[in-house]
């Protein structure tokens, strides 16, 4: 889909061009520090190196060097702990942190994301597990590296791919788990992932593993090539990944069945199936056959649900001390990925099929209903006296083209570069500055069938739905054809950051931070309409100007504390952005630690957060459309209460865009926590923090399957039978092109009439009630959890043992889906509230070994075990538990800095638990809370030069 090694080319020359002529850098996040692994502080194992430029490291929630952010909680992921986690990417990386929305699985086939391509292989890391993480064009959790932004990619949403991100360049990741818009700007609403990159690197590194597991093969690993010197360094990156897809034939939990029967739920079939008068039919011969039960079939068994990827990431740096007082620091990465996924069949009913196969015939000579064709093809059913009964066929195309015919390929090419320089003012104040460049593309082909060319071809007798194997093989070639489309973005980011200290108090240094950014963020987006023809490219341009600062105040410290006071700091922080399109914003942020004791800190922090419409989201506007899809008795259904819509009256319907003026989804949140090191047991430190999150503007689209809802909830998003205004009012931000009628009647206080085109409007028809489903600000959300950690290290005569549990509770998430709609519980029913993992270790020697348990909790269904739900009302927790081990050979000559290491993913090979979907499309279990590879192999080998 693109010559990558030609671009690379181009997009290297770019860098070093970029890097010669913007004098700029920004935000420098030294890389030598290591963080903790699930706490409220770093740990002092983990903490930074004692080194004599500790006071430069920048900790993810701050702009002040040598300091933690304060008041709010970091739960760091070490070098050591990447290593251990078995992990072949950085977004399979923040699967183990519990406090991350998917934690616990392996991204599941398609995007969660509606209207996106099938296989958009971005999966957008969710902090808290905020509600309506998909709705949104951007994400509600800001992902950085080294501490600054990344281009985004997709095309529906756009999202930072943490995949990105080559795994030998990895030094650390950092997760502020507290709103960061105070220092960060938008998309901080549930916090901030940092994954910091080697500073230096000096030697060559070689990485490399084989996974192997119950229908699938992977192999991953990495080529670090560095030099290091005095006054600098420089280190180059490569990393491969690739894996084998795995359909649902493969896993025995992956079903679409009537949980009643056992009996798969798929008729679009091989072997056609014919509905007429109530009763199922199927061919027999040239005629039909009454039958007692339909064709079936499993349309899970030859889809997707893993897709198979091939990965190239290269990630470089170079750094230099130009002299005492200037550094300069380079970063440049590139990513390619390409991921191929199945669609199925074509034509079947697949839920990841764009387009079913099925016609309703009637015999020539007899005039056809609204949806049905008159055709020649019909036959007679049997024990139709009349001899007109319509009949209902449905097909697929296995026969023609094969079981795996629905093919879905996405491509994903990121770029950017990163110069930076850090300059050193005296008295320890210093100006960091930062330019960075960066673009993406995703683009994707889908192989699927043409709708209209269908419905033509079984109108005109080409295609033969009794057996589309006998059709034209012109028929056959015209009917399918490939939906295809891309997302282009383009991020431009300028950032200074000047910050020392303003004055030297009795418990330490008063300290400061101030700075200014810029953001320039283009978004372009192309695909295919129903007749797979590419539409005109739509394109959206965001400006972000943005002040910044931060203040630390020690009140007491070691100088000047006393008993129930150790320490007390506080701290506040506050950032204003000016946005191009819907304004601007404030979000301030306050934070203290209290140490009453050596062993005790409490830390407690508020602030406000938010995240702003991206250029996806702003690019509703032109797609959003208005029709009239058929009369309003026949879509509107059940309708509005107390309503009966007359034959005559028409409805529309707006929907597939958003509406004008959105504004930023916002959060105001709170937590308060403590860490503890108990002084009678050395090695030991508990951490526990509580969360409150108030969430309201989440953008969202009201509406869903079932109207009965909607009425009750959206009071306000509809009319029955509006007047000439009233209609004109609802339709003002709607483009004329996006209409299929006309108002006949634009300024009458009487009931609107509409029709297909002016001409027409003398038989204009009455409109009995428009509904309007745009996306826009709806919701609100409150939250409350809790983070809590434990580990423990003690040594031992033949080394060390160690343990450490980690996790998230979650106590109440109340929601509503407008503000006119009811408060719903939604903790009660369908959402685990515990996600924890635990793990034991020893050191022994040179040898390595480690269980990990990852626990999810099970949760109850809404509605209990009734009919509806199959009679199931709990679904089970899921378990699954990993091994790791390793083997240092500490020899001399070729043996020397030599490791083996073999990772067991799932040891005991634990299905997802079964969950019991009652609309037919469900894969038997619930993929966005538990999804497993099953019990998978990792065998690797690594090698310093």
């Amino acid at each position: 889909m693109r010559n990558a090694n030609k671009g690379f080319t181009r997009q290297l020359a770019a860098s070093a061009a970029l890097i010669a002529l913007l004098p700029g850098a920004a935000l420098a996040q030294n890389g030598q520090a290591a963080s903790g692994t699930t706490s409220t502080t770093l740990p002092a194992d983990q903490a930074p190196e004692a080194t004599d430029d500790s006071k430069a490291i920048i900790v993810t929630g701050t702009l002040i060097r040598g300091i933690a952010p304060v008041g709010s909680s970091v739960i760091g992921v070490s070098e050591k702990k990447i290593l251990e986690s078995g992990a072949s990417s950085s977004g399979e990386l923040l699967s183990k942190l519990p406090q991350v929305g998917y934690f616990g699985t392996v991204p599941f086939g398609p995007s969660g994301i509606v209207g996106s391509n099938g296989s958009n292989p971005i999966a957008r890391p969710n902090l808290r597990n905020l509600p309506a993480a998909q709705t949104s064009g951007g994400a509600q959790t800001l992902v950085l590296i080294d501490g600054h932004r990344v281009v985004g990619a997709g095309t529906q949403q756009v999202g930072i791919d943490p995949d990105i991100i080559a795994p030998g360049a990895l030094q650390r990741v950092e997760a502020l788990t507290d709103g960061g818009s105070a220092v960060y700007g938008s998309d901080a609403l549930g916090g901030v992932i940092n994954f910091i990159t080697r500073k230096r690197f000096d030697g060559v590194e070689v990485n490399g593993r084989v996974g192997l597991g119950r229908d699938i093969t992977s192999v991953d690993g990495y080529v670090t090539v560095g030099k290091d010197w005095d006054t600098g360094g420089f280190y180059v990156s490569y990393n491969y990944a690739h894996h084998d897809d795995i359909f649902g034939s493969d896993r025995n939990f992956i079903q679409r069945i009537d949980f009643n029967t056992g009996i798969p739920v798929g008729r679009f079939c091989n072997a056609p199936n014919i509905t007429a008068g109530g009763a199922n039919f199927v061919v027999s011969g040239a005629g039909l056959a009454a039958a007692a039960s339909p064709n079936v079939c499993d349309q899970s068994d030859n889809t997707t649900v893993y897709p198979r990827s091939t990965t190239h990431n290269v990630f470089a740096r170079f750094n230099q001390d130009l002299n005492d007082w200037l550094s300069f620091d380079a970063t440049v990465l590139w990513a390619q990925r390409d991921t191929q996924m199945n669609g199925g069949t074509l034509g079947s009913d697949n839920y990841r099929s764009a387009v079913t196969s099925s016609v309703t015939l009637v015999p020539i000579g007899v005039v056809p209903g609204r949806g049905q064709v008159a055709s020649a093809q019909y036959r007679p059913v049997p024990g139709d006296l009349t001899g007109v009964l319509p009949e209902l066929v449905r097909f697929n195309y296995e026969s023609v083209f094969g079981a795996r015919s629905n093919t879905q390929n996405t491509a994903l090419d990121t770029f950017e570069v990163a110069p930076s320089f850090t300059v050193k003012l005296g008295g320890d104040w210093q100006l960091r500055a930062l330019a960075s460049y960066g673009n993406s593309k995703v683009s994707y082909e889908n192989r699927v069938l043409n709708s209209g060319i269908q419905t033509s071809l079984l109108a005109s007798g080409a295609l033969n739905p009794f057996n589309i194997a006998a059709s034209t093989p012109a028929a056959l070639a015209s009917v399918v054809g490939f939906d295809r489309g891309f997302g282009r973005n383009e991020l431009f980011n300028a950032r200074a950051i000047f910050d020392g200290p303003l004055a030297h108090l009795p418990a330490g240094d008063l300290r400061i931070a101030v700075g200014a950014e810029f953001l320039k963020d283009n978004f372009q987006r192309q695909s295919s309409t129903s007749a797979l023809v590419l539409t005109p490219v739509t394109t959206y341009s965001q400006d972000v100007k943005s002040l910044f600062g931060e203040v630390t105040l020690p009140i007491f410290g070691e100088d000047n504390g006393f008993a129930g006071i150790r320490e007390l700091t506080v701290s506040a922080s506050g950032r204003y952005d000016k946005y191009n399109d819907f304004g601007s914003t404030f979000n301030p942020k306050l934070g203290v630690n209290w140490k009453p004791a050596s062993w005790l800190t409490i830390k407690g922090s508020w602030g406000k957060s938010f995240n702003a419409p991206s250029p996806v989201d702003q690019l509703g506007t032109q797609t959003a459309t208005a029709t009239n899809p058929a009369p309003a008795s026949a879509f509107l259904t059940p309708p509005p209460p107390g309503v009966t819509f007359l034959p005559a009256e028409q409805g529309i319907f707006l929907g597939s865009g958003a509406v004008a003026n959105l504004q930023p989804q916002k959060a105001q949140s709170w937590s308060v926590g403590a860490t503890i090191q108990p002084p009678m047991l050395s090695g030991l430190t508990l951490s526990a923090s509580y969360y409150t999150i108030n969430l309201e503007g989440t953008l969202g689209r009201p509406v869903g399957v079932d109207l009965t809802p909607y009425w009750t909830q959206f009071p306000n998003l509809y009319l029955v039978r509006p007047t000439g205004v009233a209609l004109t009012s609802f339709l003002a931000d709607i483009p004329s092109a996006n209409r299929n009628f006309v108002v006949c009647n634009p300024t009458a206080t009487v009931q609107a009439l509409i029709s297909s085109t002016a001409a027409n409007c003398p038989t204009a028809s009455p409109v009995g009630a428009i509904i309007d489903t745009l996306v826009r600000n709806l919701g609100k959300t409150k939250l409350t959890g809790i983070d809590f950690s434990a580990n423990f290290s003690h040594p031992t005569s033949f080394g060390s043992v160690d343990a450490s549990i980690g996790g998230n509770l979650r106590i109440t998430q109340d929601s509503q889906v407008s503000p006119l709609a009811p408060v719903v519980h939604e903790l009660d029913t369908n959402n685990p509230k515990l996600r924890m993992q635990t793990t034991l270790g020893a050191d022994i020697g040179s040898f390595r070994a480690q269980a990990t348990w990852n626990h999810t909790s099970g949760y109850d269904r809404a509605g209990g075990a009734v009919a509806a739900n199959f009679n199931q009302g709990h679904i089970s927790p899921f378990n699954t538990f990993d091994a790791y081990f390793k083997y240092d050979v500490n020899g001399s000559g070729v043996l020397k800095d030599l490791s083996f290491t073999l990772n067991i993913q799932n040891v005991f090979d634990q299905d997802p638990p079964l969950f019991k979907f009652n609309d037919s499309t469900g894969p038997g279990f619930d993929p966005s809370l538990a999804f497993t590879l099953g019990r998978y192999f990792q065998l690797g080998i690594r090698k310093k030069f």
